[in-house]
């Protein structure tokens, strides 16, 4: 598996910095699927949505609703990022593998407060962050992380809707 972890006080040794964990078993899950040469980035990019969260303390309230929240906002974060002119600038090609990524490893537990969105709504979220790049870099800016926050919980009903 893999999974952001946020700096945090561990007395007697102090502060553990951020983290960011990529297991062997969801790399070698995603390589044998045939996502090896483009999975890597695409997981990456998710934990790294999930330190943004942190940093601005929008982490999900533990509700099945909460975590499907933050979840579908990292695979956002994770699109914009990779499929940005001034971030990963990857070709539409590749931006769709990664999408594929997204898609394969959603879940329907809606119940579960471990739901990290349909894999509908996953793909979705990570096509609206694509579009919403790809627009941006027309108008040659990149968002800052509370806009694009705003923007995706105004898309989220539609998101939430696939």
């Amino acid at each position: 598996n893999s999974f952001a972890q946020p700096a945090f006080n561990f007395p007697p040794y102090g502060v553990i910095p951020s983290k960011i964990v990529m297991g062997d078993g969801i790399m070698a899950g995603m390589a044998g699927i045939g996502y090896d040469d483009v999975a890597p980035q695409a997981i990456l990019a998710h934990e790294y949505g999930h330190q943004v969260q942190f940093q601005l303390n929008i982490f999900g309230d533990g509700t099945p609703e909460g975590t499907r929240r933050q979840e579908l906002m990292a695979d956002a974060f994770a699109a914009y990022y990779l499929s940005h002119a001034r971030g990963a600038s990857m070709q539409w090609k590749r931006v769709r593998q990664f999408l594929q990524v997204f898609y394969n490893i959603g879940d329907c537990s809606v119940t579960s407060s471990d739901h990290h969105g349909t894999p509908t709504q996953r793909l979705a979220s990570a096509d609206w962050a694509y579009n919403l790049a790809n627009d941006a870099q027309k108008q040659g800016h990149i968002l800052t992380s509370q806009q694009f926050v705003a923007l995706f919980d105004a898309q989220l009903p539609q998101i939430l809707a696939h």
